[in-house]
């Protein structure tokens, strides 16, 4: 084998540092024979291990109420109108009655059918002048107390204890006929018609209020009790309930 020359070989080396210059490394060659020490790569560090997946918490139960409301039957959309139209509807509806016939439930207007079916009319006048009976103009004077007058209603001169009868003691002759028959609200409704028609009762007073209370059936004689000239000549408090 050819040895190179010494000289060639030094050229060549320096050759080799120029060129390793410019290429900007530090680093000397090494020289002839020596052996060149392989730098190993440095380890990879080992990738890290992936989050662990966590399962997801099960939903919270729905509250009872909540349920409840999302499966109740909702209103259509067309009953709506319907609905706001009620009011309008009734208060209509309410106006196309008829009302009552006037004086159907009036306790004046049905005493007075009462005194002239009753036969009060055909002793005392259609008017209340009078006839075979005495005239309605001084009722009120006769008997103060209503109640007084529906007791000798009631009674007729035949039931009514004593001779003589009303406030102002005027003597019985036999001929008032009595009106067992006649409730409680009849017998309210014909006085009331009597002392307010001829007597001049004012629908206003109290005298008048307890009369109609008794017409229209709110209260009963027996509640209402007897008068003073009824307790004076000992009615007997049992003809205070009608038949």
């Amino acid at each position: 084998m050819t040895e190179i020359p010494d000289h060639l070989l030094k050229r060549s080396q320096e050759r080799r540092a120029a060129l390793d210059g410019d290429a900007g490394s530090t680093d000397a060659a090494p020289p002839v024979g020596q052996a060149v020490e392989t730098v190993a790569p440095a380890a990879v560090a080992p990738p890290v291990a992936a989050a662990i997946d966590v399962a997801p918490e099960p939903p919270k139960p729905e509250r009872p109420e909540v349920t409840a409301a999302r499966h109740r039957r909702k209103i259509p959309i067309w009953a709506i109108p319907v609905l706001a139209a009620l009011p309008l509807w009734a208060y209509v509806y309410q106006g196309t009655l008829e009302p009552p016939p006037a004086g159907e439930s009036d306790p004046m207007v049905l005493g007075g059918e009462l005194y002239a079916t009753q036969g009060c009319s055909g002793c005392h006048g259609a008017d209340g002048g009078g006839g075979i009976g005495p005239a309605f103009a001084g009722v009120r004077e006769t008997w103060v107390d209503p109640l007084d007058q529906m007791m000798w209603v009631r009674l007729g001169s035949a039931g009514w204890p004593g001779t003589t009868y009303g406030n102002t003691d005027k003597p019985k002759k036999g001929g008032m006929p009595a009106y067992p028959d006649l409730n409680d609200q009849e017998l309210a409704q014909v006085i009331l018609y009597e002392r307010t028609e001829f007597g001049g009762l004012d629908p206003l007073s109290e005298e008048y209020a307890l009369l109609v209370e008794i017409a229209d059936g709110m209260t009963t004689f027996a509640d209402a009790g007897l008068g003073e000239v009824s307790t004076t000549v000992a009615v007997d408090e049992a003809n205070l309930a009608a038949g």
